[in-house]
């Protein structure tokens, strides 16, 4: 093996978009040559850590990051480095507000490789959290000796002029394309065969905006009693989020599922997938979601352009209102057959299998 490559992630789950973009490309690199291993900041999937090391790799779970804490971070941080000095060939951050902390110790002990990736074109939903990130985002990107970025928005928005890299967050194609056997068997598993299936997946926090969507679905089942509002994923808004669809009067018809490691089977059952994100650095799963042959609803000038691959994505302003994308979700464009857009999302540059090797080039150049 020629190098080991260290990320820090926020955490290891199978909803998390940074994760699955790491653990897509991870499972196809060539690991007798790039070696990777993991710290994670956040909850953790047991299964995906047991894969991990099955593949040769080593998960690091240390305590949420907490700025409060930044001094017992630190001594955590540099005990790692001079445990493992001469191990890592690169350090891999995905959590741009973090390298202000890692990259100066890594670089101590020794590591030349200091990767600074953005998946975000915005610093945070709330407007405490972005003037607290705004100074850690800006010295991380001078630290960083390498930059790269899911879309050229999300490139711009954290590096400025300074020169940086796009590679897609690609995805394991043949696992979405539309399979009428599997749909069937979701939406019978779960008695959903005679519902109007509107699908979510996404941590459940801010960012992602589900408040806004339980408004959107409100509208919806007013017009469309069999709708059901079926939310994949886990975060710190799961409490308010179940309180909200109370208060709306929704609560029986929508479904928290959690986390799901077969994510992929959940677009087939889903009938259409709605994403009112209020930032976003692409939205993997929007990629996804066209994949599997769903009409897609996105947030207008906040997801970028990039994301969309076929004509099933459209895109809605945030501020026209939630009664004006229950009438969107509502249309009857549904009633044509499915199909899966695979020449477009492969002629997008979202085919992991072809991407690999533009991530093996980077990691093993000087």
């Amino acid at each position: 093996m020629d190098i080991r490559v260290l990320h820090v992630l926020p955490s290891l789950t199978w909803c998390g978009g940074i994760e699955s973009y790491v653990m897509n490309y991870y499972r196809h690199i060539n690991r007798e040559k790039i070696q990777f291993d993991f710290i994670t900041h956040g909850n953790f999937s047991a299964d995906i850590v047991e894969e991990i090391e099955n593949m040769g790799g080593r998960v690091y779970n240390w305590k949420k990051f907490n700025l409060s804490k930044i001094p017992k971070l630190m001594k955590k941080i540099n005990e790692f480095f001079c445990d493992n000095q001469g191990v890592y060939t690169a350090i891999h951050c995905h959590m741009a507000n973090g390298a202000m902390f890692y990259f100066p110790v890594a670089r101590k002990y020794g590591v030349k490789k200091l990767i600074l990736h953005s998946h975000n074109n915005r610093a945070a939903a709330i407007r405490s959290h972005a003037l607290r990130n705004i100074p850690l985002l800006w010295i991380g990107n001078k630290l960083a000796t390498h930059r790269l970025a899911c879309t050229y928005d999300a490139g711009h928005f954290l590096f400025g002029d300074c020169k940086f890299e796009i590679i897609k967050n690609a995805i394991e194609v043949k696992k979405f394309l539309y399979n009428e056997e599997i749909r069937e068997k979701i939406r019978k598993k779960y008695n959903w065969a005679n519902d109007f299936i509107i699908g979510h997946v996404g941590r459940l926090n801010p960012q992602k905006n589900q408040i806004y969507l339980l408004e959107i679905f409100k509208y919806v089942l007013k017009k469309e009693p069999t709708a059901k509002l079926i939310l994949i994923g886990e975060g710190e808004d799961y409490n308010c989020l179940k309180k909200r669809a109370q208060e709306l009067g929704v609560d029986n018809r929508v479904e928290f599922l959690g986390s799901k490691s077969n994510i992929y089977d959940f677009y087939q059952a889903f009938d259409v997938f709605v994403f009112p994100s209020l930032y976003e650095g692409l939205g993997m799963v929007l990629i996804e979601a066209q994949l599997s042959g769903l009409h897609t609803f996105a947030s207008e000038k906040v997801i970028p352009y990039e994301a969309k691959v076929s004509d099933l994505l459209q895109f809605l302003p945030l501020d026209a209102g939630a009664e004006y994308w229950a009438e969107k979700i509502l249309t009857p464009s549904f009633k044509s057959p499915r199909k899966s857009p695979l020449e477009d999302v492969e002629r997008a540059g979202y085919d992991v299998k072809i991407e690999t090797e533009k991530m093996e080039k980077f990691y093993l150049q000087g």
